[in-house]
């Protein structure tokens, strides 16, 4: 499995980053990606970098072809073509992007319902982790939250 960035820091600022181990025992990012979460030294970080340290986050080289779109995003959408797999991603251009290379993309919430799924977590659980997300500025439709709820309520 691959990630962009902001997952790993909206995991992470949630401290839920061990759900992706959990799911998928290891996570690749690109060095673009790496550059854009240790930008800074950041609280939110500290749990990434124990991770990258720890060796289940692996940051590896990619060949950034142009893709229409820049940074981190284009970098792990290239890498999910070379790797032929999967990418953790939100930004819904990017999105959109991936799914012309047809690379499937799931997204933060995905993530959160796949932890459901496998019992890690429970469904109440998942209803908090998901609200912490909204508090700390992950947006979710009006529309998508209520469909997430009721997913998770019944």
């Amino acid at each position: 499995m691959i990630s962009n960035a902001s997952p790993l820091i909206f995991l992470s600022k949630i401290n839920q980053i061990p759900l992706l181990k959990k799911l998928f025992g290891s996570i690749l990012i690109s060095k673009e990606v790496e550059d854009e979460i240790f930008v800074e030294n950041k609280p939110e970080t500290i749990d990434i970098a124990n991770a990258v340290k720890q060796g289940w986050i692996k940051v590896v080289e990619v060949n950034d072809i142009p893709i229409g779109i820049k940074g981190g995003e284009s970098s792990v959408i290239n890498l999910a073509r070379e790797r032929k797999d999967k990418l953790i991603i939100d930004d819904s251009i990017a999105i959109k992007v991936a799914k012309a290379f047809d690379i499937e993309t799931i997204r933060t919430t995905t993530v959160i319902f796949m932890a459901v799924e496998k019992n890690i977590i429970s469904k109440k659980q998942a209803i908090s982790f998901i609200n912490n997300l909204i508090d700390i500025g992950y947006y979710i439709s009006p529309r998508y939250y209520s469909a997430i709820l009721t997913r998770l309520c019944s």
